[in-house]
């Protein structure tokens, strides 16, 4: 494994936020400083191919990434933007009682307005 491919799977196992590839390069670009912008993408892109991390698609906005790879969904601020991981216990198993078929994979984001949105919005 090089020194990016290490530094890109630290980052983002030990963030607890969801990071887009260009956050994650100025990341990489502190520990390795001659990193490529492309070198990070493509390591990316392999990563969440084979699903050592996990790749978050927003419809207004690039792929996140996140090191989470456990079943979870994710909820995210329609005013800020802020994604947040949930967990819907049993979600998987009544999708596959209701489906009938193999599921492939469940990938579920709930638009909300944050607590902190929500309070300034009453101001």
């Amino acid at each position: 494994m090089t020194k990016v491919q290490k530094a890109i799977l630290d980052i983002l196992r030990n963030s607890r936020q969801h990071l887009s590839a260009s956050e994650v390069y100025w990341r990489v670009k502190q520990q390795v400083p001659t990193v490529a912008l492309g070198t990070v993408y493509r390591n990316l892109n392999q990563f969440a191919d084979s699903g050592q991390i996990r790749r978050v698609g927003r419809a207004d906005a690039a792929d996140f990434f996140e090191g989470n790879t456990s079943p979870h969904d994710h909820a995210v601020c329609i005013h800020c933007g802020q994604m947040t991981d949930i967990v819907i216990p049993g979600l998987r198993g009544f999708l596959k009682e209701q489906i009938k078929g193999q599921i492939i994979s469940v990938n579920l984001t709930l638009n909300y307005i944050c607590p902190q949105c929500a309070e300034k919005s009453k101001e």
